[in-house]
Formats: C-alpha cells, sequence, structure tokens
C-alpha cells in the first residue's frame, strides 16, 4: 500500500471550502439501506487491517458502490491511520502543462463525500474514527453490480482456473467463457475478460527480461537430474542468447532407432523475439512424426545451421544417413561443412511448386507438359540414364533448353530427382520437407507469438508429451488389436504378428495382389547353380525381375521398394508364393516397421542405458481423486440448497483444520502460484539476457522510397477531415500535424 502522508483534518472537515460545481452536486443525498450487521459504526474494532477492510467493502458490495484507499499514515512497517473513500469522491484531474486533450475520457468522480476511517489503538486493534454515510449519487442497480470493481477480483478459483488455461495454450477468451460455464453464468464469474487479459499479461510481465536464464536454469536442472539429457547456448557480446539446442533421452533413443532419414525446416511465430524454431524430425514406425532434437536462432545463416548441426552430432554421437531440406543456402553450406557423409536431397515440393512460376506464359495452360513433366520427375521406377533422356528430350520439346531456371534445376538435378536416389537405402520414405512442416504446424498449435521463452519450452513439451502419447496408444493398439486378415494364408497371418499397425496395411494390400491377382504373375523363370531369377509382371505390363540368392536366401527386385522404403514389393510375395514360403524370411522382414518389441537400433553403437520410464506421481493421482470426489458430491447435491449448505460448512472446517483460522491469498501467495506454473522463480542473478527481437527472412519487405509511397497514398481514396471540412488522408486527430508539415515545406 501507498504511504500518503496526510492529516485526519485534511480528509473529514466539514467546514472545508467546495467549489461551486461540488456544491451543485453534492445536492443530492442518498442514504445507502442495508441490515444494520452491515453498516459499520463508530468505534467498532478489527483485530486486523485485512478484516477491517473486508468488512467495509461487504458493506459497499452490498448497498451498490465502490471503495478507494485515499491515504494512510504509517509508523514502523504498522499502519497507524488509514482512509478509505467512495470511488466517485473528487474530481477528474487535468495536467496544467497539457494544452490539449488527446482522447477525451468520461469520468465517474462526482465529489461524493461518503468516506471511513479507522485508527490503530494497541491491544483493541483498527477502530472506526469517522464515518460519513450518505452519498451524493444513485447506488448501482442490483442487476449492474457484477461489473463493479469491487465485484471484479480475481480470487485463487480465478487464479488457479486461468494459469491452468494458460498451461493449455488456451487464450484469455476462451479462458473466460470456460470460467464462465464452470462457475454458472456471467452474473457470478466475479471477473470480465478485461481481469483475465490482464492477468495474463501480468503472468508474462513476471518473468520479463529473466525468461532466457529461467529456462537455462531449467535445462541445468534437467541435465542434474539425468545426465543424458543434452543442451548447449551461444550468447553474443551482450550476454543476449542468441543459440539454443536440447535434447532429452528419449528423442536421443528414438533418433538411434529412427534416425537414419532427417527431415530438417525452420518455423516462425513461436515467441515474442522471434527467434526461429529449428526441430529435427522423423518417421517412426507407424509412419508418425517423430522429432529427434530442437533448436532456436536467431539468424538464418550458415554459421547459426552449422553450429546446430555440430550440436546435434555432438549430441546423438553419429550423423545421419540422409537429410531433406529446402533449397536454403545456408543450410547448405551447412551440411557440407558438417555433415560431411551425409547425403543431402532438396525438398522436391519447394521445387516443383515452382514450375507454375517459371514456365513461359504460352506455356501455363498446356496439361501434357504438366503430365509428362511430372511423370518423369516424380518417378522412382526409372534409372538417372533414363530420367536424363527423357528430361532433356522434354526441355527441347516443349523450348525450355534456354530457360535459366530449368536448367539450373537440371544441373542439381543430383539433390531432389528420385531417380538419383533410387540405389539409396529408404530413400523413398521422406522426399519432401512436408513432414516438417506438417510437425511444425502442430507444435504452432500449441505455441503463441507473444510467448517468452518460458512459456515456448513449456508448450513445446506439452506438444512433444502429446506426440509421445499418440505413439505409446499406437504401440498399445499394436500389442491389443488383432488385425483382420483376407486370406487364410499363412505368410498374411505372419506378417499381422510382426509388422506395426500402418505398415501391415500396405503389406497386406501387396499380399492379397500378388496371390489373387491374375495381373501379377510369374512369367518365367531362370535357374543357376547359386541363383534363381524371376519375370514377375504386375498390373502396369511392368516386367520386373526378382533375383533370388539360395545361398544367403536374400531376395532383390528390380523395383528396388524393400530397399527404398522397407517393405516388401508384390513382386517379391509373388515369388515367395510361387516357392510356397509360408513365413517371411528374418531378412525381408526389415527394421524400421516392426512392432515396437522388434524395432533395432538403425545407428550401430548405440547403448541404451538409460531407463525410460513413465513415472507416477502419488500426490498427483490423489489429487486427482480428491477432485474427482468434490466435483461427484458437488453435482449430486447441486438442486438443494440445504446441502449445499451444509457440505460447504464441512470444507470450510475442514480448511480450518488444515490451514488454521483467517487464511488469506497473500502477494506471496500468489507470487508462488505464478512460481509453480513456471517451475522455478526468477533468478536474483541473471547471467544470461533474453535475445533481441530478431528480423527473419519473412518478417518484412525492402523499404519503399517516397516516390513509391506517394503514388500508393494518392490512388487511396480521400476522407472529409472533421475539423477542416477538407478532403484528404488525414483526420481531425492529426489535422493540426499535417499542416503545420504542409506549411514547413511551403
Amino acid at each position: 500500500m501507498d504511504s500518503i502522508m496526510r492529516s485526519d483534518e485534511d480528509y473529514f472537515d466539514s467546514d472545508s471550502s467546495s467549489s461551486s460545481e461540488e456544491a451543485e452536486t453534492s445536492k443530492v443525498v442518498c442514504v445507502p439501506k442495508c441490515p444494520d450487521e452491515l453498516k459499520p459504526k463508530i468505534g467498532q474494532s478489527f483485530m486486523t487491517l485485512d478484516r477491517a477492510l473486508d468488512f467495509y467493502n461487504n458493506y459497499a458490495r452490498y448497498v451498490g458502490f465502490d471503495t478507494r484507499k485515499k491515504g494512510s499514515k504509517k509508523e514502523k512497517d504498522v499502519t497507524t491511520w488509514i482512509y478509505v473513500v467512495c470511488s466517485r469522491e473528487g474530481t477528474k484531474q487535468r495536467n496544467s502543462k497539457q494544452s490539449e486533450v488527446k482522447r477525451k475520457r468520461s469520468s465517474i468522480k462526482c465529489y461524493c463525500n461518503a468516506k471511513v476511517s479507522w485508527k490503530y489503538i494497541m491491544g483493541v486493534g483498527y477502530v472506526i474514527q469517522s464515518f460519513v454515510e450518505d452519498h451524493n449519487h444513485e447506488m448501482v442497480e442490483e442487476r449492474h453490480k457484477r461489473f463493479m470493481n469491487l465485484n471484479r477480483n480475481l480470487d485463487l478459483v480465478h487464479q488457479k482456473f486461468i494459469l491452468d488455461c494458460a498451461n493449455a495454450n488456451i487464450g484469455p477468451t476462451l479462458s473466460f467463457s470456460l470460467l464462465k460455464e464452470v462457475l454458472g453464468g456471467l452474473d457470478y464469474v466475479g471477473c470480465t475478460v478485461l481481469e483475465v487479459r490482464n492477468y495474463r499479461r501480468d503472468l508474462r510481465a513476471y518473468v520479463e527480461g529473466a525468461d532466457a536464464q529461467m529456462l537455462l536454469n531449467e535445462l541445468r536442472r534437467k541435465k542434474e537430474l539425468c545426465s543424458a539429457f543434452t543442451y548447449e547456448y551461444e550468447v553474443n557480446s551482450k550476454d543476449r542468447m542468441t543459440r539454443l539446442f536440447w535434447c532429452d533421452p528419449t528423442a536421443r533413443r528414438n533418433y538411434h532407432l529412427y534416425g537414419d532419414i532427417v527431415s530438417f525446416d525452420t518455423t516462425y511465430s513461436t515467441n515474442r523475439y522471434c527467434m526461429i524454431f529449428a526441430p529435427f524430425t522423423g518417421k517412426d514406425n507407424h509412419g508418425r512424426p517423430v522429432t529427434f532434437a530442437a533448436g532456436l536462432l536467431s539468424k538464418e545463416n550458415a554459421n547459426s545451421f552449422s553450429w546446430l548441426f555440430n550440436q546435434f552430432v555432438k549430441c546423438m554421437g553419429v550423423a545421419p544417413k540422409l537429410i531433406v531440406t529446402d533449397q536454403d543456402l545456408g543450410m547448405k553450406v551447412a551440411v557440407e561443412e558438417v555433415l560431411v557423409n551425409t547425403r543431402h536431397r532438396w525438398c522436391m515440393w519447394h521445387v516443383m511448386n515452382k514450375v507454375a512460376d517459371k514456365l513461359p506464359k504460352n506455356m501455363l495452360g498446356s496439361e501434357q507438359l504438366k503430365k509428362e513433366l511430372n511423370a518423369c520427375v516424380w518417378s522412382e521406377l526409372i534409372e538417372p540414364d533414363a530420367f536424363e533422356e527423357t528430361c532433356h528430350a522434354i526441355m527441347e520439346r516443349y523450348g525450355l533448353t534456354n530457360n535459366v531456371w530449368f536448367s539450373s534445376m537440371f544441373a542439381s538435378r543430383k539433390f531432389w530427382v528420385p531417380a538419383f536416389f533410387r540405389d539409396f537405402p529408404m530413400s523413398s520414405l521422406i522426399k519432401t520437407t512436408s513432414i516438417s512442416e506438417s510437425h511444425n504446424n502442430f507444435f504452432k498449435r500449441y505455441s503463441k507469438s507473444r510467448a517468452n521463452l518460458m512459456q515456448f519450452y513449456m508448450n513445446y513439451n506439452h506438444a512433444l508429451e502429446t506426440q509421445r502419447s499418440n505413439s505409446a496408444k499406437l504401440e498399445y493398439y499394436d500389442s491389443t488389436k488383432v488385425p483382420i486378415l483376407r486370406t487364410r494364408l499363412e505368410i498374411e497371418k505372419h506378417a499381422s504378428t510382426i509388422y506395426s499397425g500402418s505398415a501391415y496395411t500396405e503389406i497386406q494390400e501387396e499380399i492379397v495382389y500378388a496371390c489373387f491377382s491374375l495381373s501379377c504373375a510369374t512369367l518365367g523363370v531362370f535357374t543357376n547353380t547359386d541363383i534363381e531369377v524371376y519375370d514377375i509382371k504386375d498390373k502396369d505390363s511392368n516386367s520386373w525381375t526378382v533375383t533370388y540368392s539360395i545361398g544367403d536366401d536374400t531376395y532383390l527386385c528390380g523395383c528396388k521398394k524393400f530397399e527404398r522404403l522397407g517393405l516388401l514389393c508384390s513382386h517379391i510375395f509373388c515369388v515367395l508364393k510361387h516357392n510356397f514360403v509360408k513365413l517371411i524370411p528374418e531378412k525381408l522382414h526389415g527394421g524400421r516397421w516392426l512392432k515396437s518389441q522388434f524395432v533395432k537400433p538403425i545407428h550401430g553403437g548405440f547403448c541404451d542405458d538409460q531407463e525410460i520410464h513413465l513415472a507416477v506421481d502419488k500426490k498427483k493421482i490423489a489429487f486427482k481423486n480428491l477432485y474427482g470426489l468434490f466435483i461427484e458430491t458437488a453435482q449430486s447435491i447441486e438442486g438443494n440448497i440445504d446441502q449445499i449448505n451444509a457440505f460447504a460448512a464441512i470444507i470450510e472446517e475442514g480448511r480450518k483444520q488444515f490451514l488454521g483460522e483467517d487464511v488469506v491469498l497473500s502477494s506471496t501467495q500468489k507470487r508462488a502460484m505464478i512460481e509453480n506454473f513456471y517451475g522455478s522463480h526468477v533468478p536474483n542473478n541473471i547471467e544470461v539476457h533474453p535475445p533481441e527481437v530478431v528480423s527473419t527472412k519473412g518478417s518484412g519487405s525492402r523499404k519503399k522510397s517516397k516516390r513509391e509511397s506517394a503514388i500508393k497514398l494518392a490512388m487511396k481514396p480521400g476522407r472529409k477531415c472533421g475539423n477542416s471540412h477538407e478532403i484528404g488522408h488525414h483526420d481531425s486527430r492529426n489535422c493540426k500535424k499535417v499542416n503545420e508539415k504542409s506549411n514547413q515545406r511551403q
């Protein structure tokens, strides 16, 4: 409370002079009506100041007016005098130095003289010394009382609910709507959406300037709890964070299980500093996105990406076999510098999406060109020589040989055309960065552009928790659900026991097609001492060669689907049927698409010595049961007022038993709630400061020249100014400034 040192006479001298305006306003006299036990009386005493203020505020709520603390006296941290007045006391103050009022705002003040004062007496408490009951205005109507400031305080229920909504990334407006439903309607909420917004603002303001240090402290704490947790960061010359990388043990384990092919893409608008969010993403054994690690960068340049890739390899111990990115030059340089033995692939979608912009205008409507180009580029069944020959023919046929963009993309064909990745293991798993982009959108559903670094990290963990929960649910389905078989073949039944649900669905189609379709047939068999060569026809009248090595029991098909994707093709199943093989050979199982208990690490030398399990928090389970018991009981007695009062009395008695009398939510406890929300407190010593707001590649456009701005303004329709009554591009608020600038130019 701010201490304002004023004498009692300053507030309670009835003979003080007043202005004519005050005298005119004071003619109306309103005496509030209320029960006698609610009305303050001179000489009435209270043991504590909080009790005294609560008593007067309850009186004000009942009769219908707001209060305001006017002044107080303190001696040795003890409040000896305090004055509380009606909120409509006094008049609106104007700054004499301000010559012009920028915005006209109404005021509720009308010289109301209603007031009360307390004096502290040792051994007695706070005693009412003066009480003025009369008001010079009407009391607030019953239906409007919920808008009074006294009835718009955020108590413990509101604050806990708002914090829970903030933790779930629910905005203030929706939080208020949910609160209205929980508490029974707008009349019973006890606040407006403005208070909810302000509390969310204060929640962000609590960590202002300290969120970077708090985040590092949290990462350091996790590192101390688990040595497998990894994080690295860098700061600039001003001790502001510029780069951050982190990876937990579960993500590291997933990388060694599924991290042969990695998709890397950046995204924006995940935090208030505009730092670029850069996750490393792959596919698990269900074909779902899985996050391996993540980083935050202040700049999108080669140095930043090189630092991030270095930290990634250092953490994992081994680089990915193939990485898919867009055509960003900084990423290309970083991959060549750091991921020396990693194959770099460009996103096909980003390349093909530019075709319409790069084609000559007379070619835009050519459906035949699009059909031929897509058939040539997207095909994974042709060899590089065939692609080059076909692509040359298309470019010559349509006059694109001299097109700069087409020529440059053809020169870089080894970075993005599937034909050049046919012999690379699992190359068809990820051909575009769409998996990264979809997963970035998934993360952004859990984040807000105004989030500080602590909120961003909390949102990231919530998203990661959801991702892993979805993966665990699919594992549960694999272990409990029995797939519906479409045939009576033993080989299909065997496939249903070893492959994950999504993989089995595709394998099943291949088995049914190979064993029961007339279009898939064996045309001939060539037998040698060590090998058997089968000529297989498919539904597209293509002929494929399947080579069976008798010595090591391996199969190799010319379509290379097993090598490219890890799933068996119908051509190999056709040969297995021909040889009466009832179980899929172990060498044809593949590693990626098996059920989770069968999956083996892709990267050799990985030792999974970190026990990863779900820790059961008994306190949370007990609290959940307690909360459920309360809700169940409250809903059961909702329609009986006597039972409600009795239940409330039982809870109140229990509260007193556990917490004692006069439990008030102090500012310290409110701070503790916010600290509990963030999981840590604001440190006294801040070594690393938050980053400056960065400007990303997509954050703005070039600065327009004065001529361009003038042309754009001239094309904008004019409007009539309420001050000068002229048609132009200004209004009454800035009319004076516009005229002054115009006169200066002349």
